[in-house]
């Protein structure tokens, strides 16, 4: 009777991401075109597709896609599709449901945090439990014990943490060509030399370097600094040896991203390379 949505034969992250669109495709055809959205899904609009017509399927429909996400560990997804089902969870007698299915989510990222640190999954993780907040006090018209509030400061990050996820998103974005970047090596004297690089997308810039001088005394220099916009210049570290503001963790890791994100820039241009005719 109604149109499906064909997903089959697919990779696991097409089928994800088909899945997800379908569920959100659904709830927007129903605010665009009101009750008239059932004849893109429905065949049959003439048949007795009403009397047969379950009224319960929205919310289960999203339900049912986001354990599906879960079971996959698609846990961004999982959490896109309740998101896109808000309104629905909003409701005084879907306050149980959306309580039951964040805190599903809660259990499976905590137990994945638990595993191995991952800042996207503490990202998540921290954001449904703001969305459990939220449905609480909701439920409980703003009396709620204190021991029900989550600290959401409970998780802090380091600065490494914070460099090694913007560094891994310049370096997603130059292998997807949405990032740009420039990268340049200068030697000094034997055995000293600058590595550096700048990438952009948009008005968004970061600056990096690395220098190091590997004779007797060896030296060894860092900084990052990043533009955002018309914001000022922001420097996020600066170490310096010869003054003690130094960490070789902060070090180690700008000169691993500065190799892996020329060698994805190059890889890019050797595919143009090989897309020109003979």
């Amino acid at each position: 009777m109604t149109k499906n949505v064909s997903i089959y034969n697919q990779s696991t992250s097409e089928v994800d991401e088909k899945y997800l669109e379908a569920s959100q495709q659904l709830q927007l055809d129903k605010q665009t075109y009101g009750s008239d959205y059932i004849h893109l899904y429905v065949d049959n609009i003439e048949g007795d597709w009403l009397e047969n017509w379950d009224w319960e399927d929205d919310l289960t429909d999203y339900i049912d896609a986001f354990y599906h996400h879960c079971e996959q560990g698609n846990y961004q997804f999982a959490l896109d599709t309740l998101k896109a089902c808000d309104d629905l969870l909003n409701q005084p007698e879907n306050y149980e449901k959306g309580l039951e299915v964040y805190g599903y989510l809660v259990e499976r990222l905590e137990l994945e945090c638990s595993k191995q640190t991952d800042i996207n999954n503490q990202e998540i993780l921290n954001e449904v439990k703001h969305r459990i907040f939220i449905l609480q006090n909701k439920e409980q018209g703003g009396n709620m014990p204190e021991e029900m509030i989550f600290n959401m400061d409970e998780q802090k990050f380091s600065r490494l943490e914070y460099m090694k996820k913007l560094f891994e998103k310049i370096h997603n974005g130059v292998i997807r060509r949405t990032w740009k970047f420039e990268h340049k090596y200068k030697p000094y004297v034997e055995a000293s030399e600058t590595i550096s690089g700048i990438a952009s997308a948009g008005d968004f810039v970061a600056k990096f370097w690395v220098f190091y001088y590997q004779g007797i005394g060896g030296q060894y220099a860092y900084s990052l600094r990043i533009k955002n916009g018309s914001n000022p210049e922001e420097e996020i570290v600066s170490g310096n040896l010869d003054k003690f503001f130094f960490s070789l963790d902060e070090f180690n890791l700008i000169e691993e991203y500065l190799e892996k994100i020329n060698q994805a820039n190059l890889q890019n241009k050797v595919y143009d390379i090989d897309a020109l005719p003979e």
